[in-house]
């Protein structure tokens, strides 16, 4: 059965972010999403989510200096020590929100940080997340980012997570498959959510070349939707995606997954 999670980073950006919560269980979320809790303090965020009466499934640790162009630093070279600080931080959070996934974000590859000795490092500190995350039932995921969006990103196929993930060998350490990145990077959706189900815990969606809502762009996700329905997976789906309007009109496609945008809230 197909669950639907609202990125409270994407969707509803009409409204200040927590009145976001409310407004997506009117329309029938029933669980949410969104990049980073940080700046808001745990007990205000549970507070909305009770109001709500919505669950946190994901949210992403933390990325270094945003503002300033940083997506993560998990692969950075000297800053491992920060790593682990920051990763504290996160599990804090989720412990306390009951959110079972933290995505971990590698970083960018600059000449300062060439792949190879970023890619041990950011194996190493997988290998203390998933650690870290065992110890309170949580699991860290990996997801690839296409380079288009964020150019020389550490982590941009699918096949290269998976050997990660088969090489760490950790129960929690799994992936996040973000269909938008997937199909920019090399397509041929159906054989790449087949060999990735069985360590897949996430999926996210939005519609290619725009990164807006289903229906909008070059996948079928009526055939994607019911080819995961066959695969068996029973984790949510994340609507990551940029309305091309108002939220409420973008999810017209999803009425038969218990989402009523006709609702007036």
């Amino acid at each position: 059965m197909i669950k639907l999670s609202a990125n409270l980073s994407f969707l509803f950006n009409e409204l200040p972010f927590e009145k976001r919560f409310n407004a997506s269980s009117v329309l029938g979320f029933k669980a949410v999403e969104f990049l980073f809790p940080y700046e808001y303090k745990i007990n205000s965020i549970k507070e909305w989510l009770e109001e709500a009466k919505q669950k946190l499934i994901l949210f992403n640790a933390y990325p270094g200096s945003w503002e300033n162009g940083e997506r993560g630093i998990a692969s950075i070279v000297g800053r491992e020590s920060e790593f682990k600080e920051k990763f504290e931080l996160s599990i804090e959070y989720a412990s306390q929100l009951n959110c079972p996934f933290i995505h971990v974000m590698p970083g960018i590859n600059t000449k300062n940080n060439m792949h190879n000795k970023a890619r041990d490092i950011f194996k190493e500190n997988l290998h203390y997340a998933a650690k870290s995350c065992s110890k309170h039932n949580i699991t860290a995921l990996i997801e690839p980012i296409n380079d288009r969006d964020i150019p020389n990103y550490h982590l941009n196929y699918v096949d290269d997570a998976l050997d990660i993930i088969k090489e760490i060998n950790h129960p929690k350490l799994k992936l996040q498959l973000d269909l938008y990145h997937a199909q920019i990077m090399s397509g041929d959706l159906t054989n790449i959510i087949k060999r990735s189900i069985k360590y897949t815990e996430h999926i996210q969606i939005a519609s290619p070349p725009c990164r807006s809502e289903p229906g909008t762009g070059e996948i079928n996700y009526n055939y994607i939707f019911n080819l995961i329905n066959n695969l068996d997976y029973n984790g949510y789906i994340g609507c990551e995606y940029k309305p091309l309007n108002h939220t409420k009109n973008s999810l017209k496609w999803a009425i038969n997954f218990g989402i009523n945008s006709e609702i007036n809230d």
